[in-house]
């Protein structure tokens, strides 16, 4: 006897689905803009500490600053004015790509299990909660 796959929409929730999409790639622009803004008026920002372990310059940190803006922005502005599915879903997957790069080099290449092993976990989780909310906003339908 077989059963049918369990859908998590099947008990009715299918309909606040674009509902929480808006909800999810608002919260998701506000945080890159404030990550990027971050990142070029502080010099201790997670951005600077990065390019500081690989032996960048500032020059590197206004970049990746501005590309971070850049994601916010596009985050932002994809929710109200209609540009096209495909450009869309390409930026939303640079930014999710971009943003698995910054993971890996953050929390596996510099502070591996640093300074504990529970704040280590702690990084990585919301980190893996924006990679997933990435994820579902960048997903096509």
């Amino acid at each position: 006897m077989e059963f049918p796959p369990v859908v998590w929409y099947s008990i009715g929730m299918n309909q606040y689905k674009p509902t929480a999409i808006f909800l999810l790639r608002i919260s998701l622009g506000i945080f890159f803009l404030v990550l990027g803004i971050q990142g070029l008026t502080a010099h201790t920002s997670k951005t600077a500490e990065i390019l500081r372990f690989l032996g960048r310059n500032d020059a590197m940190n206004i970049v990746i600053s501005v590309v971070q803006i850049l994601a916010g922005a596009v985050l932002i502005i994809g929710v109200f004015l209609p540009i096209g599915s495909s450009l869309s879903w390409l930026l939303s997957l640079g930014i999710l790509i971009l943003w698995g790069v910054y993971m890996v080099m953050t929390l596996f290449l510099k502070d591996f299990l640093k300074p504990d092993t529970l704040s280590w976990l702690y990084k990585t989780s919301w980190s893996f909660i924006i990679f997933s909310s990435l994820w579902i906003v960048s997903g096509r339908e």
